[in-house]
């Protein structure tokens, strides 16, 4: 296992960005744009001008398509046929606190990337984005396990409802399973960062 700070999010971080860097431009299917975002102040609330519940993302996609000759008719296309993934850290099971989880999703350290799901849309996770995050990991042999948050407790929350909401881009909600969030000492799996790593070249790479 691995004990450091901050863990929740640079691992996630990490994963992003690796996986942009390794996957070439040859190997993204026909006009596909692959883009990494990596917003301010999220667990301060992300309202500010570089978070995510701000406008600057969608500012710099439409900047971005301008600057390739197209209107904002074209972003607002291109956004319809898009898919988004949020990518923050998931609890694994705490044997002490196990009740706070439904009982059939139980998420294990070391046991691959997590897909999160929350009824009250605390995850923004939809049935277009999960399903084709799980089809990445399937195509490159990475094994996916299914965090449900039980739907009577208060549940925390990530980016990708606020970036969903303002995009309006089928969204599906990841990340990496860890013990002790957002303590001065936190802990993962090792053996989770490399699977992480592969399921976001794999869903750079998906058509």
């Amino acid at each position: 296992g691995a004990a450091a700070p901050r863990l929740d999010d640079l691992a996630c971080c990490w994963a992003a960005l690796q996986s942009l860097i390794d996957v070439s431009s040859t190997e993204l299917p026909p006009q596909h744009a692959a883009v990494v975002v990596l917003n301010d102040h999220e667990e301060v609330g992300s309202s500010t001008a570089t978070g995510a519940d701000g406008a600057w993302f969608a500012q710099v996609l439409e900047r971005r398509a301008a600057a390739l000759g197209g209107e904002r008719v074209d972003l607002l296309r291109s956004l319809a046929g898009s898919l988004l993934a949020s990518a923050d850290m998931a609890h694994a099971t705490h044997p002490n606190y196990a009740d706070r989880h439904e009982p059939q999703h139980h998420i294990r350290a070391g046991g691959g990337p997590v897909i999160k799901h929350n009824v009250n849309a605390r995850y923004a996770t939809d049935s277009r984005g999960a399903a084709a995050f799980r089809a990445a990991c399937e195509r490159h042999g990475v094994h996916v396990q299914d965090y449900s948050h039980r739907g009577d407790l208060a549940c925390g929350s990530t980016i990708g409802p606020l970036a969903a909401a303002q995009l309006a881009v089928d969204t599906v909600d990841v990340g990496m399973p860890m013990l002790s969030m957002h303590s001065a000492r936190e802990l993962m799996a090792v053996a989770d960062i490399e699977p992480m790593h592969t399921a976001c070249c794999a869903w750079l790479r998906s058509p």
